[in-house]
């Protein structure tokens, strides 16, 4: 049986003009003027698209998106510059606060100290197998870990609104979508600039071999009952 994994990527915001999130959906779309193109690795329908960068936008897109393609898994992709390695996060957090890091969105707005979801839980756990998933991309050479939280910037705005709609205000269809976020490094060409040189990078043919290889731990998972595997999986995050 295949699945069908919804990708999703933001892109350019803040201070980044070339997102890997939005580069990773172009590679996997092939052409940068299609929409929706359906690409397969082994026992998987991969859709990908792009995400407005508004937090008043992006989790109605991403809704809209669900209801389109009836997807069975929700990964959605965003930039943490600074950060070497992909990372899984673990924990999306019902607060906004943009203006710790000197931003926008591409509205200009600013969200500070606001919350997500007005009536919504202080947080949800992420529901992909982060273990498995981490595990699968070392074993193939790409570099990962688990992030303890999405941060309070619209990546963790938008797995927080995501994982909220599935589990309180979707169709009982939708309920057993499994959902969670990636963050990727930096680009080379933007740790390539001046003002970042030292900054960790990746390039976005790697970036896309991990997502790639994220879906193929979904499958695996599947396969398995749907359940994360248990041994533990050692971190240099302190997050």
């Amino acid at each position: 049986m295949t699945i069908r994994v919804l990708i999703t990527g933001f892109g350019p915001y803040g201070n980044t003009t070339i997102n890997p999130s939005l580069a990773v959906v172009k590679l996997l779309q092939k052409n940068e003027c299609l929409d929706r193109v359906n690409y397969y690795v082994d026992g998987a329908e991969i859709i990908a698209k792009q995400a407005s960068c508004e937090f008043n936008t992006c989790i109605e897109e991403t809704i809209a998106y669900i209801h389109e393609l009836n997807p069975d898994a929700v990964i959605m992709l965003g930039e943490y510059p600074g950060r070497s390695m992909v990372t899984i996060e673990r924990v999306a957090i019902n607060y906004n606060d943009s203006t710790r890091y000197g931003c926008a969105d591409n509205k200009g707005y600013a969200p500070q100290g606001e919350k997500t979801a007005t009536y919504g839980p202080d947080a949800y756990l992420s529901t992909l197998p982060l273990r498995r998933i981490v595990k699968d991309l070392r074993s193939n050479g790409i570099p990962a870990d688990i992030s303890g939280d999405a941060g309070t910037l619209m990546c963790n705005h938008i797995m927080y609104g995501i994982l909220n709609y599935i589990k309180h205000n979707a169709k009982s269809d939708y309920r057993g979508i499994l959902a969670g976020f990636v963050h990727l490094p930096a680009l080379p060409e933007t740790a390539a600039l001046d003002e970042n040189l030292g900054m960790p990078s990746m390039t976005a043919e790697l970036s896309c071999q991990a997502v790639k290889c994220i879906v193929a731990s979904l499958v695996e998972t599947k396969k398995n009952g749907g359940k994360d595997i248990d041994e533990p999986i050692k971190s240099r995050l302190l997050v």
